[in-house]
């Protein structure tokens, strides 16, 4: 049996997650502790530094929809990685908090465009039966960037410690630009483009029955910026982006300075917390695929906000190790429900800016948290305070996704009763 073309194109995704944010982004997670000793930076400056990333990654977003109206989704995400990799090798060259802050923007903004592109293009490829599994198939992607980080950057600080993590800057870079030659000689736009439909269509009939049950069901989102269950579930997002920061960015940071833990030992955890991260995505959304997106991204949030404040309480290097793991195995679980929200929402010409407008407000809490995280770090000598005031923003988010649910099924029950048709 021939294998459809849609399964290479979600390769090539995961490929794309690995560079934008597994290398682009989450890697900084395993390099900072090394950068902010090579270039004698404060926490703040730290937080400041890794704010220019989730800048960058933010206007990347949010400016990217527009831009695939003059040029197509390749040209983006080819152009994108370009500037990634730009970035990471200038990163590797950088000598103070001012030249590490620019290269830092431009690794954001490329991660940004080619990261929102690729995962519209998933939306193409997968039909909304199965585009919650292929959104989180996608995202492990990010999971295999931490675990190489994890691996490779304290490796090289034994091998060169003041060196070392420049040389992991560039190693990164040789590996997206290898991904880039893959997205330039095998990346199709759309299963139309040579002769196919997506995987899960049963052709031209099946996708408006789809429509139109998406559209009765009260699913359709008319207008992106003005929907007000669009704000909400940017809200969630913007929740999740300013408390998930402290686990992806200063975990590492925090195993070596705060419990005393190896530095070799801090990098397996976090490479561990990539492996465990990889089936994360697809886990949760399988789960909201049968159990419902809202109800899936309360479970995420409050579990996650729940193992925050287990790690203030928590010395046992066993119990940090179990805390890791299950923290990782829901990490990548409120981008991939909420994109696949997204993805449902949305006619397919304005998926990719609807996700760009959701991301702006993810981009704007990973742009605030680094800044806040390092400020109540130097301030108090201490993370445990900025742990509590992540959890008591993950919390608050998981509250909202109970209203989020409670807003769309009384929407639903509007929608079906105006149109006659029986609510289940």
């Amino acid at each position: 049996m021939k294998i459809h073309r849609g399964w290479f194109i979600l390769m090539i995704s995961i490929l794309n997650l690995l560079a934008c944010l597994g290398f682009g982004r989450f890697s900084l997670g395993a390099i900072i502790p090394f950068m902010k000793e090579g270039l004698q930076l404060t926490y703040s400056e730290v937080g400041m530094m890794t704010s220019g990333v989730f800048l960058g990654y933010l206007v990347g977003a949010l400016t990217v929809g527009y831009v695939l109206k003059w040029i197509s989704v390749k040209t983006v995400i080819l152009t994108g990685l370009t500037m990634l990799a730009g970035g990471m090798l200038y990163s590797s060259v950088v000598y103070n908090f001012l030249s590490a802050y620019l290269a830092c923007l431009l690794i954001g903004f490329g991660s940004g465009s080619a990261n929102v592109t690729s995962l519209s293009l998933v939306g193409r490829w997968f039909s909304t039966k199965y585009r919650g599994k292929a959104l989180g198939i996608a995202n492990s992607g990010i999971g295999f960037g931490m675990v190489i980080s994890g691996f490779l950057v304290p490796y090289l600080m034994i091998i060169h410690p003041t060196e070392g993590w420049r040389i992991s800057w560039g190693l990164l870079a040789v590996a997206v630009i290898v991904i880039i030659l893959i997205n330039f000689f095998f990346l199709v736009e759309s299963p139309e483009k040579i002769g196919l439909e997506s995987i899960g269509s049963q052709g031209a009939l099946q996708v408006n029955i789809e429509k139109q049950k998406d559209e009765s069901s009260g699913y359709m989102i008319k207008n992106i910026y003005t929907d007000k269950m669009i704000w909400i579930i940017g809200g969630i997002y913007l929740a999740w982006g300013f408390s998930y920061l402290i686990f992806t960015t200063f975990f590492v940071d925090y195993l070596i300075n705060e419990i005393l833990i190896d530095k070799k030992i801090a990098g397996q955890f976090f490479a561990t917390a990539g492996v465990a991260s990889i089936f994360s995505g697809f886990i949760w959304g399988s789960i909201s695929d049968r159990m419902g997106r809202m109800k899936a991204l309360f479970f995420i949030c409050f579990i996650q906000a729940s193992l925050l404040l287990a790690f203030t309480f928590t010395t046992s290097h066993a119990l940090l190790y179990g805390e890791t793991v299950l923290y990782a195995l829901t990490l990548w679980g409120v981008p991939t429900v909420i994109i696949a929200t997204i993805t449902v929402y949305t006619e397919v010409k304005t998926t990719s800016i609807a996700i760009g407008f959701i991301t702006l407000f993810f981009g704007i809490g990973q742009w605030v948290s680094p800044m806040v995280t390092g400020y109540l770090i130097d301030l108090f000598n201490s993370y445990t305070v900025a742990i509590y005031v992540s959890a008591a923003v993950c919390y608050t988010g998981s509250l909202v996704c109970i209203y989020a649910h409670r807003r769309h099924m009384r929407l639903k029950n509007n929608v079906v009763t105006e149109k006659g048709i029986p609510a289940k």
